[in-house]
């Protein structure tokens, strides 16, 4: 099955979650994410602001807020070249909507832009929309992480998916897709090449 159909069937899927199971399953995400010493450690999260039916990130926003990490989120530049900055933000109503209508912050020449700073305490929650048990990822189809991370390769990266967007088939990975280092999904957390701790709910 090519990428294009993967990505569909993913989406089809995700998007048939109700609002009350999204919102359930992006507590249980939280929850292993905050767990983590690559959260715990991070001084600085990269994290993008989630639409539709994404899992969740108000909530990852909203806590490292609160806990004084400098939270940077995603902003296009150069839609056509795939380009985007993490804009740093104090606050989730600094955001406004974007492109593709995704709720993005504003630069301004007070604006701070992240550009590589402390790499081993850099978290960044990469999007995804469908993934195998190799770690391998489709995302949107833009390409604008993996030119990202080609750029700011140092940070620790993550995941955050829901169970059902798991492909039962190998994805093929291309010349310059990155795959993160970590998904975490509601009941798994993937990692290593492929093995995976399994948690059942409460």
């Amino acid at each position: 099955m090519n990428k294009e159909l993967l990505r569909k069937n993913a989406l089809d899927t995700r998007n048939a979650l109700s609002e009350a199971e999204i919102m359930a399953k992006s507590r249980a995400v939280f929850e292993k994410l905050e767990g983590t010493d690559a959260y715990k450690d991070a001084v600085n999260i990269l994290v993008y602001a989630s639409f539709g039916s994404e899992v969740s990130t108000d909530e990852i926003i909203s806590d490292s807020l609160s806990l004084g990490k400098n939270v940077f989120c995603p902003k296009v530049t150069d839609p056509q070249n795939g380009i985007m900055e993490f804009v740093r933000i104090d606050h989730i109503k600094d955001l406004r909507e974007g492109y593709f209508h995704i709720m993005e912050p504003q630069i301004t020449d007070r604006s701070t832009l992240y550009s590589g700073q402390d790499p081993d305490r850099t978290l960044l929650i990469v999007p995804l929309v469908a993934f195998d048990r190799n770690m391998n990822r489709i995302g949107y189809g833009g390409g604008f992480y993996d030119r990202y991370l080609s750029r700011y390769p140092g940070a620790v990266t993550i995941s955050a998916a829901f169970e059902c967007q798991m492909s039962d088939e190998d994805i093929e990975s291309e010349q310059g897709d990155i795959k993160p280092m970590m998904i975490i999904t509601e009941s798994s957390m993937y990692k290593n090449g492929g093995s995976y701790e399994k948690q059942k709910n409460q």
